[in-house]
């Protein structure tokens, strides 16, 4: 007489079993689509908010929050939010992995460091000119957003920021021409990998050295 009721409740804790895994399936969906869903914003604010008035503008970012990585299909980074206002640089299918992906995003103490573990960049076009004033907006954004030009450089309010590997590709630098003092585009074609970068003297460097030799040096 026993037996019938215990064979019964077999059914009952499988039942209960797949509930639960089922609830787990749907949680780590929701948590997925709600990265993919609030990643964009929450990268192009954090970025802007640390850029000093540049403005960062991502197409096509997905993410993958248990590998901390997110790509993009287009990017354009703009002087200012501003109507109008110069491009700095732009580019294609780019890729970042970071483990530090929830300092990055969150509020990261001011003397931290973000890593990002690999960097994959792809640029189309890189102004590397100073503006009327005589400064290097591009450089100037690199330090504020925690990759300053030189070695122990002064940076913004944030955290720094440490790549471990890079890899770039660029396909046009703009340059000042020294005779007519204009922006000129010069394509360069150039690759390269940097590890364990920490400011931008090197990168910078390269590209003046591509440009000055009409992409000949890459």
């Amino acid at each position: 007489m026993n037996a019938s009721p215990l064979h019964r409740s077999r059914p009952r804790r499988g039942g209960v079993a797949g509930w639960a895994l089922g609830a787990l399936v749907f949680c780590a969906a929701l948590a997925v689509l709600a990265w993919m869903l609030l990643l964009p914003g929450l990268a192009q604010a954090r970025f802007n908010a640390a850029a000093g008035g540049a403005e960062l503008r991502l197409r096509g970012l997905m993410g993958d929050p248990f590998a901390g990585r997110a790509t993009v299909t287009g990017w354009t980074l703009r002087a200012s939010a501003e109507p109008g206002a110069p491009v700095l640089a732009r580019g294609g299918a780019s890729e970042i992995v970071s483990a530090d992906w929830r300092v990055a995003l969150g509020a990261a103490p001011a003397g931290g460091v973000v890593t990002i573990d690999s960097l994959a960049l792809r640029v189309s076009e890189l102004v590397l000119a100073p503006d009327a004033q005589g400064r290097w907006p591009l450089l100037a954004l690199g330090a504020s957003a925690g990759l300053p030009y030189e070695r122990g450089g002064k940076i913004g309010d944030g955290p720094r920021v440490r790549v471990r590997h890079l890899r770039l590709a660029v396909d046009t630098v703009v340059v000042r021409d020294a005779a007519t003092g204009r922006d000129t585009p010069v394509r360069v074609d150039w690759r390269g990998e940097f590890r364990d970068l920490e400011h931008s003297r090197p990168v910078v460097a390269a590209l003046l050295a591509a440009s000055a030799s009409g992409g000949a040096g890459r």
